[in-house]
């Protein structure tokens, strides 16, 4: 076989992080690396397929793994763990947060060069938080200088009990930095009385954003900020700026973080679902509603998705499941369009012109995927994977009908999807615009798939 690249899928830069905090329950999923580990270590497992899928190397993760997996995917051979954590946008730094007995590790690791980067032990039993349902963690500000932790057992406290947050700092003596190999330093422990959750941190650290629990039967919350260097939370609360009057209710699902600071967070509300627009660069919000059919199947709720557009301007919000699309204008922070998605059947399309990334590009990973020329959309859901216009957010196909998907990888160049299936844990290859199936990756149980990138 051809000889692998370890460190070049480590300059990835994984498009599919997404989506949203603040809910009456949250999913405490993205298990650091073990304490030893200090960067990706190579294995050699291989499995012959009988129908092999396309090249690519995919990163995934299985239920009861720690870590994660880079994986050719003709072979299903494993020729890197990486660990799990928080990744920044190239995949080049990975912050991870392990504890063990008394005492929890904390590295900024470095992916490529061989080096292990910064590490912290600090007292007590701290992770990194995790938003809505997503597998990867957040915590770490924009600029890379600070870390948010919470306790290791992931519960929310009661009305009564005490909220706490551990920050971290990269230092530079006794001041925060953005180099990411300066050491690093517990900053503060922050402690809150009531029931609060990790929201967002701002783009340089030095706020942090919670979500207060006023009720956790019909999912009323609120968002507060903290300034960082005090420790307090601040008096006002962030409300919806174009109606400062309405209560906010729901449980989240999914949340995307832009680098300016503007955070995402889509919810299932109690009518319907609708995202939460944090600017936490200047503390204000406002909310954004969303289609509000079939709003009380709260099952299907889990299949909403959000994706930037491929020149950032404007966000998709889907749920293949529901049939329901929705554009946000970014600029404006306004829902410009709607679409009922009618369910297409699989068969052949006008022929679908790609752009291409450079080779070392890394496809878009996610519930919702954009083409790389962002003429189309992919949403996966427990019917199958709908394929999007988003001229015009009608469907071309849909495929795999009536299989449940958990999530989709795309090639860099477009040419091929990778489906996570939900029954298995199967990885299947799929073409665009016909849906023919192309292959299967070797074996299953997989529960994650973050990424694709060329081989």
């Amino acid at each position: 076989m051809r000889p692998t690249q370890p460190l070049r899928i480590l300059t990835l830069g994984l498009v599919g992080l997404s989506l949203i905090a603040c809910s009456a329950t949250a999913n405490p999923n993205g298990t650091p690396a073990t304490a030893t580990t200090p960067g990706p270590t190579r294995v050699a497992t291989s499995i012959a397929p009988a129908d092999a899928a396309p090249d690519a190397m995919l990163l995934v993760g299985r239920a009861g793994e720690p870590g994660l997996r880079l994986l050719v995917a003709p072979t299903g051979e494993a020729v890197m763990d990486v660990p799990a954590g928080t990744p920044d946008a190239t995949w080049t730094r990975m912050v991870t947060a392990t504890a063990e007995s008394a005492k929890t590790q904390v590295r900024d690791l470095l992916l490529t060069g061989g080096q292990p980067g910064p590490r912290l032990d600090i007292d007590g039993s701290w992770r990194l938080p995790t938003i809505g349902l997503e597998r990867v963690p957040a915590g770490v500000s924009a600029d890379g200088s600070t870390i948010a932790l919470v306790p290791a057992d992931g519960a929310a406290s009661g009305a009564a009990g005490m909220s706490r947050f551990a920050i971290v700092h990269h230092a530079d003596g006794d001041r925060p930095t953005t180099s990411r190999d300066a050491p690093l330093r517990l900053a503060t422990t922050i402690e809150l009385r009531g029931a609060f959750e990790f929201d967002a941190l701002s783009p340089s650290g030095d706020v942090l954003y919670v979500v207060e629990h006023l009720d956790g039967q019909t999912g009323r919350y609120q968002v507060r900020a903290v300034d960082v260097a005090t420790g307090k939370l601040r008096d006002q609360v962030i409300a919806d700026k174009r109606n400062l009057d309405e209560a906010m209710a729901g449980w989240p699902i999914a949340q995307l973080r832009r680098s300016d600071g503007v955070v995402l967070t889509l919810y299932r509300g109690l009518e319907h679902p609708f995202v939460h627009a944090l600017n936490t660069a200047e503390a204000w919000a406002v909310c954004l509603d969303l289609p509000a059919n079939d709003a009380s199947d709260a099952v299907a709720a889990r299949d909403w998705g959000l994706a930037p557009s491929a020149d950032g301007k404007t966000v998709y919000a889907i749920n293949a499941t529901l049939g329901l699309a929705a554009e946000i204008n970014l600029a404006e922070l306004t829902v410009t369009k709607t679409s009922r998605l009618e369910a297409a059947t699989t068969g052949s399309a006008d022929s679908i012109v790609l752009a291409k990334f450079g080779h070392d590009a890394v496809g878009s990973a996610g519930r919702v995927v954009v083409s790389p020329d962002g003429g189309i959309l992919w949403a996966a859901g427990s019917k199958g994977i709908l394929e999007v216009n988003t001229r015009d957010l009608t469907t071309r196909h849909r495929f795999l009908d009536g299989t449940a998907v958990d999530g989709i990888a795309a090639a860099p160049d477009g040419s091929v999807l990778f489906a996570l299936v939900h029954d298995g844990g199967r990885i299947v290859a799929l073409l665009p615009g016909t849906g023919r199936d192309a292959g299967a990756v070797p074996g299953g149980g997989f529960d994650r798939l973050l990424a694709a990138a060329p081989w």
